[in-house]
């Protein structure tokens, strides 16, 4: 059994709460994750655009940048990379065998992300990254990740989901993500309300500085390709983003706030023209990723409410008066109809399909639940049949719901199935 085998043999759904397996298999290893200084990046929804945006710029100022993201579109080797390169699959394959002949003498099987996690901490401290950006992959307080005492936290919003794992309520699930903010360590967040009051409490008792969006620093601007960013030591005029969506504007002042404290708080030197540069042309893939601008074929992961509204804001600012038909899949586990909820609005037609997980709502099931708000629902539930479909109408197409319908129309285009 190659390393991968063993790696796919693990359950990918399994949450298995607590710290104990990964920080076993870390010491076996010397513990590499305290090898290279990092940043950690939580919060519900725009994890990765700041996670993606913070290496860019790190890259660009000529520090080695390791990234760790989950989860993956099309490959494993995606989640961890070194300046913007994969892991290549034999050394992946090789670091997951040793971490099994470890794993395999634990009390209890570690987890797929568990397993997954150590590997990248493997890998950054083996290629003496200068420094690392890792992605939390759920909650925060005992996601794997969280075995780091970072040079910043960040938390970039907090909103309803994954509430069967973190909590029923705001509150309870901004407790969980403020679980990766450690003593002294500065806190940069997007968070507000209810949210943002537990993550304070949780910095005030760790007398961790808190920097908070709209207090401490803020943008100006409606487009992304034009901004202002303000904040206590910085101020940039004329910013241009290469990520689409109204939302990035917070996404990009937030990872730009962890850049700045990096700046501030441990002298690490950040030029202007780099962080320029690193703005423009930073890429998320399966993030309001435009495939066809006419008429407009749109891939989106957004997944719960929150990232339905932000969706549905940025499509009305890119083609006003639009109105899109919509492809959906969903995971069982998801708030379907406030998803739906607040698409509805510029809906021209809902087309639902299933997604190639176990975790999947039916699509029958999911189509019940949007026609109570829309009646202009249709169920295709070939997947694929779905996607050539809607891929090759004459109309707006927004495909959403779920990364692995997203990551579905991606390998579909890449085998030219599509257009």
């Amino acid at each position: 059994m190659d390393g991968l085998a063993y790696l796919d043999s693990l359950c990918l759904y399994r949450v298995k709460p607590g710290l104990s397996r990964i920080l076993k298999i870390l010491d076996a290893f010397g513990n590499p994750q305290h090898r290279v200084p990092s940043l950690i990046v939580g919060g519900t929804n725009g994890k990765g655009s700041v996670s993606a945006t913070i290496s860019s710029v790190l890259e660009s100022q000529g520090y080695k940048t390791a990234l760790y993201t989950s989860p993956h579109l099309l490959s494993v080797t995606e989640r961890i990379k070194i300046n913007g390169r994969e892991i290549p699959v034999d050394t992946l394959s090789n670091l997951l065998l040793e971490i099994k002949e470890v794993a395999l003498k634990l009390h209890e099987e570690p987890s797929f992300f568990e397993v997954l996690t150590a590997a990248a901490f493997l890998y950054f401290a083996c290629e003496k990254a200068d420094i690392s950006v890792l992605e939390v992959g759920m909650g925060g307080r005992w996601d794997a990740t969280n075995v780091v005492t970072p040079l910043v936290s960040v938390i970039t919003n907090v909103s309803m989901d994954h509430m069967e794992f973190l909590g029923n309520t705001i509150e309870e699930i901004a407790s969980e993500k403020a679980g990766i903010i450690k003593p002294s360590v500065p806190v940069v967040t997007g968070a507000r309300d209810k949210a943002l009051r537990k993550i304070e409490l949780v910095a005030r008792d760790n007398l961790s500085p808190t920097v908070v969006l709209y207090r401490d620093f803020t943008y100006e601007g409606k487009t992304p390709r034009d901004f202002t960013y303000l904040g206590p030591m910085w101020h940039l005029k004329g910013l241009s983003l290469n990520l689409q969506g109204l939302f990035q504007l917070e996404n990009a002042s937030v990872a730009i706030s962890a850049l700045e404290c990096l700046s501030r708080f441990h002298g690490i030197k950040i030029e202007e023209n780099n962080l320029r540069t690193a703005l423009s042309t930073t890429r998320w893939e399966g993030r309001m990723e435009i495939l066809r601008e006419s008429p407009p074929l749109i891939l989106d992961g957004a997944h719960n409410k929150a990232g339905a509204a932000a969706l549905r804001d940025s499509l009305k600012h890119m083609f006003p008066g639009k109105r899109f038909v919509f492809l959906i899949g969903m995971l069982s586990d998801k708030d379907h109809s406030g998803y739906i909820e607040e698409l509805v609005e510029i809906t021209d037609i809902v087309a639902v399909t299933n997604i190639p997980s176990k975790r999947g709502t039916d699509a029958k099931t999911l189509a019940s639940k949007f026609k109570n708000l829309t009646n202009r629902v249709e169920v295709i539930e070939d997947t694929e049949e779905a996607l050539c479909r809607v891929a090759n109408l004459e109309a707006p197409v927004c495909i959403t719901g779920s990364l692995y319908l997203v990551a579905e129309a991606k390998k579909l285009l890449s085998k030219e199935v599509l257009l």
